[in-house]
């Protein structure tokens, strides 16, 4: 049985397929410092959970998007990000890769 938080929008930590999202752990951080950086590197952040199979993940979700709508600046942000925060707390993440048919 997952438990959830209700009221806070779920994410799967394996996006589906062609999807793609950038987001960061706010356990262990800054949450203030780090709102200044994100909207700093042009994200808007929106408080989202991840369920695991023995906890739950409390993230500010920066980008949400297919692979191909990926802003092309989002991997420098996504650096300049992994300067300024713990790595360790942000997760890129992209569901399998959508090939043209």
């Amino acid at each position: 049985m997952k438990l959830t938080i209700e009221g806070i929008k779920t994410l799967n930590g394996i996006p589906e397929k062609g999807k793609r999202f950038l987001s960061v752990n706010l356990a262990n951080l800054d949450v203030a410092e780090l709102m200044d950086i994100a909207k700093e590197l042009g994200f808007k952040p929106e408080l989202v959970q991840i369920p695991y199979r023995a906890h739950i993940e409390v993230h500010a979700l920066l980008w949400y998007g297919s692979i191909g709508d990926t802003p092309p600046d989002l991997e420098a942000r996504f650096d300049e990000l992994a300067t300024r925060i713990n790595a360790d707390a942000i997760r890129y993440a992209t569901g399998g890769w959508v090939t043209s048919s």
